[in-house]
């Protein structure tokens, strides 16, 4: 057994890792660390030497696996020596690693489920569902990550599946006791990585319903009937069905004891975690809380802004502080929102996109994205509420004025290295400027980062130190950390090879990176050449963080090597990780872009560049085939990648790589742009057309494709351009910028005619046609669509063909036209149905019917109606269903069946409603209207 002071502790929930109190040890090659986690999975167990043979290699051992083995028995007992020499140990024919089961995270977390069982059992729901807590954060990403063998291989199965039952049956103690809302973000993101487990699903709706958001549960389960139908071919199973049904119903049965699902909103809990060596700052947090109070009862919001001060002088740290501190006093929610005001690649978050933030961690699913329609949503949601607002790293006054709440008992705190004079000013904002630590803080800091022996042993060096450090919290934690990794030296050589090293000086002033430079460089300059190399070229991402596979494109290494060189870095804290995403500190990124500026040639950089881009320009195109099958693909015109792509090897994966890279995949256009790599640019636009269109992310849709635009036009050949166009029509229009819309359309058709180019042209013509029938120009979007239909006789073609006569059918239906539309349509029908475009030929029936009822023919208006209803709930298309619904709801209101009418207009209500479409306007009208006939 380790020595008091030197219990080891293995990590097998993720990476396999040794740790001897804060220190790692270097675990050797992947067949090494496999021997160490069979031995420790059978902790305190002779594990013989067949069983590791077997469990490594399987049916694949060599015959030199008998050396092997004993070579890395005698690897591992010299990585665990300093933890006592007994810990592994030879016994019989076998090995045992002698441990007690608390310092193995697996044992430790299958003893917490027993545990927790035992609790439930006793009546402790509650109380057990916290301990299953406990066990899941033990889960650090992939049970046995990187461990090769059949044993690896099959605990990996097994601990995920217990990780998934650990979920499952936390989530129905909490819903047994009422903690549905805390549930609903967990169980959201278990149900994208496990799509196909029902019970999870069942709960996440169960979440929602409880949580007053009826709405998205519903949604819910329709997004997973389509995914079920689309991967499986199976209907969900009984119990969604089931669930989906008493959610319709509103069952009573549902709603949690002595509660009404109705009174109750989303309660978000965004704040950060503390930084564990938090010192000093009680005079600025006495003031914090006397403000606090001092406001507490007059019913407006108190905003605390401009937290004021450098970078890394610990504003963040102050309010995270004072926030957790204070956070039970504001029990309607604590939101958090990083304004990215100071950050060096991508721009501050616009009012309108904070807002639209804000409102989805308050629970609002509205895409609607007119400012003053949200800033009027969010001040309504706030009304009378007492919720903590921390708004992070705020460039400008108004940036933040617009997120501030009306008539409220709320509490915002601001963070800014501005001085936001205008919120005090005019909004009656407290201020409070941060400055550095005092001496003593400082010396705190270094005691609990490095040890108060080794500061006490040295008080004049630690105290040199801390002044060196210009008394910056960041630097101080920085110095700290490559002290510590050095403890075979005293603090002395450590401050004079700090000051031999000819830092620049540390003082603080205007410019905060003057003052921790010198303590980066002390990082940089103990890196190896590989490490420095990696270090620098990290510099040049544009993007707020990146992956392993594409920061391999860029430093020009395998996957291996550049995942260990980027957790390299992370362990010397030049580089943070959350698993297997890397982003720099501000400030440190920073640094690194002046090293690879100074150190690297401008042909260098500028082929690092390329290479990222390449990989994301194939990765872009992967994704987007996996998605949409028969999306046209411009040629790429450059060689592919020689690194890695993404595995996306469903449409469910590549729309979540498209999620997680889209913001690299703007900063990546910019900087293509910027570069000249135009080809690159408009391409990684035009690739991201599926993500954008199916979330709704309109605005940042059209920065994308304005920058992508750019780009397109500085190419010769005007393709690039007339497809960005077409996107950018489409964008605008969904925004209700429709005149905008016309514009970019417009100019893609005067592109399209010189060029020759029908293909284009047609889809130029069909978009433009329907965009002027949403504006209610209905002569000219005919002529548009009349020729567009007149290209698809030369180009023949089902599809389009029935594209074409889609839009022709309704513009003419809602031009007053009918027996245009019913020429067109019939057509149509027919076109989309040897296509089997069955979206097409939905909309086509139910205009048809419209064209029936407008011309008087109220029988042959409800068959296409009903046969309209019949094809919608085979495919699942709630949008015409609806549409239909509120169809025959005019025909039952002309027959003077009032009751049936409302019922329809209802249940199409609900389904406009939940789908955020422009039409539940439609529908209040209509029922409005019935009232009034019926009163």
């Amino acid at each position: 057994m380790a020595g008091a002071g030197q219990i080891l502790r293995i990590e097998l929930l993720g990476e396999v890792a040794a740790r001897v109190g804060t220190r790692a040890i270097a675990l050797g090659a992947p067949r090494q660390r496999a021997v160490l986690a069979i031995l420790a999975i059978r902790a305190g167990q002779t594990v013989s030497r067949t069983e590791l043979i077997d469990g490594v290699w399987g049916t694949t051992a060599p015959p030199s696996v008998d050396g092997s083995v004993h070579t890395y028995i005698y690897g591992l007992r010299r990585a665990l020596s300093v933890a006592g020499e007994d810990v592994l140990v030879r016994a019989g024919s076998g090995y045992r690693l002698v441990l007690d089961p608390d310092d193995v995270d697996l044992a430790v977390a299958e003893a917490g489920f027993r545990r927790a069982r035992e609790l439930a059992t006793a009546g402790g729901r509650s109380a057990a569902a916290d301990v299953i807590a406990e066990s899941l954060s033990l889960w650090r990403g992939t049970p046995l990550f990187g461990i090769p063998g059949p044993f690896a291989e099959a605990e990996r199965v097994r601990l995920t599946k217990l990780r998934y039952q650990l979920i499952e049956e936390r989530a129905e103690l909490m819903l047994a006791t009422g903690r549905h809302q805390e549930l609903i973000t967990e169980l959201g993101e278990a149900v994208e990585a496990e799509p196909f487990r029902e019970r999870l699903r069942a709960q996440h709706m169960l979440a929602l319903y409880r949580s007053g958001r009826r709405a998205d549960a519903l949604a819910e389960f329709d997004m997973v009937r389509r995914l079920f139908v689309a991967e499986l071919g199976l209907d969900p199973g009984t119990e969604l069905r089931d669930l989906h049904l008493r959610m319709l119903r509103s069952d009573p049965s549902l709603e949690p004891a002595g509660t009404s699902i109705r009174t109750r909103s989303p309660i978000p809990a965004q704040l950060p975690h503390e930084v564990a060596d938090f010192v000093g700052r009680a005079g600025e947090i006495e003031q914090l809380a006397k403000w606090r109070i001092g406001t507490a009862s007059t019913g407006q919001a108190l905003v605390i802004s401009a937290i004021d001060g450098a970078g890394g002088i610990g504003k963040t740290s102050l309010a995270v502080r004072f926030a957790r501190q204070v956070a039970p006093n504001y029990p309607d929610g604590q939101l958090y929102l990083d304004l990215r005001g100071f950050d060096p690649n991508r721009p501050p978050l616009s009012p309108s996109e904070a807002l639209g933030h804000l409102l989805w961690a308050l629970g609002s699913s509205s895409r609607r994205q007119e400012p003053e329609a949200q800033a009027s949503l969010y001040r309504s949601l706030l009304s009378g509420k007492r919720v903590l607002i921390l708004l992070d790293n705020a460039v400008s006054t108004e940036q933040v004025r617009g997120l501030l709440p009306g008539v409220s008992s709320s509490l915002v705190l601001v963070t800014s290295r501005n001085r936001l004079s205008g919120l005090v000013a005019r909004d009656g904002a407290r201020r409070l400027t941060l400055g550095l630590l005092t001496e003593a803080e400082a010396l705190e800091l270094l005691r609990n980062a490095i040890g108060a022996e080794r500061v006490d042993a040295e008080p004049a060096e630690a105290a040199r130190l801390a002044q060196l450090c210009g008394y910056l919290p960041l630097a101080l934690r920085v110095a700290a950390e490559k002290i510590s990794s050095r403890s075979d030296r005293s603090l002395h050589e450590l401050v004079e090879n700090l000051i031999d090293e000819q830092l620049d000086a540390l003082e603080l002033d205007d410019d905060e990176m003057s003052s921790v430079r010198g303590i980066f460089s002390w990082s940089y300059d103990s890196l190896d050449p590989a490490l420095a190399r990696a270090f620098r070229y990290l510099g040049l991402l544009p993007g707020p963080d990146v992956g392993i596979a594409a920061a391999a494109a860029l430093v020009g290494a395998t996957g291996t090597e550049t995942e260990n060189l980027l957790r390299s870095l992370s362990d010397q804290h030049l580089l943070d990780d959350s698993g297997d995403r890397f982003h720099f500190h501000d400030l440190i990124r920073t640094y690194a872009g002046e090293l690879v500026k100074a150190q690297e040639t401008e042909e260098e950089r500028a082929a690092a560049m390329h290479s990222l881009l390449a990989w994301y320009l194939f990765s872009a195109r992967s994704a987007i085939q996996r998605i949409l099958p028969d999306y046209h693909l411009f040629p790429a015109n450059l060689p592919s990648t020689p690194y890695d792509l993404p595995d996306l090897d469903s449409p469910e994966a590549a729309r979540a790589w498209c999620a997680l890279e889209a913001l690299n995949v703007l900063a990546l256009t910019e900087r293509a742009t910027e570069l000249g790599e135009y080809g690159i640019a408009w391409q990684l636009a035009w690739c991201m057309y599926e993500h954008y269109y199916s979330t709704g992310q309109l605005t940042e849709w059209r920065k994308l494709l304005t920058v992508a635009l750019v780009s397109a036009e500085q190419l010769e050949d005007p393709e690039p351009q007339m497809r960005i166009l077409i996107q950018f029509g489409i964008a605008s229009s969904r925004l209700g910028r429709n005149d905008e819309a016309v514009r970019h359309l417009e100019r893609g058709v005067a592109l399209a005619r010189p060029a020759g180019n029908e293909d284009l042209l047609l889809r130029l013509l069909v978009n433009l046609a329907s965009t002027l029938r949403e504006m209610k120009q209905y002569d000219q979007g005919i002529q548009y669509a009349q020729e567009a239909f007149q290209l698809t006789k030369k180009f023949g073609g089902d599809y389009r063909t029935a594209g074409c006569l889609d839009s022709l059918c309704e513009l003419y239906a809602e031009s007053n036209q009918p027996e245009k539309a019913l020429e067109y349509g019939a057509i149509g029908l027919e076109a989309a149905r040897a296509a089997g475009a069955s979206l097409l030929e939905a909309n086509m029936l139910v205009n048809t019917a419209h064209a029936h009822r407008d011309l008087g023919d109220p029988a042959m208006a409800l068959r296409q109606y009903e046969a309209a209803l019949r094809l919608c709930r085979k495919l699942g298309d709630r949008y015409h269903e609806a549409l239909a619904l509120l169809g025959i709801a005019t025909l039952q209101k002309q027959a003077s069946r009032l009751a049936q009418a409302r019922e329809l207009a209802h249940r199409a209500l609900d389904i406009f409603v939940r789908l955020d479409g422009e039409e539940a306007d439609v529908a209040r009208a209509f029922l409005a209207g019935l009232d009034d006939e019926s009163s």
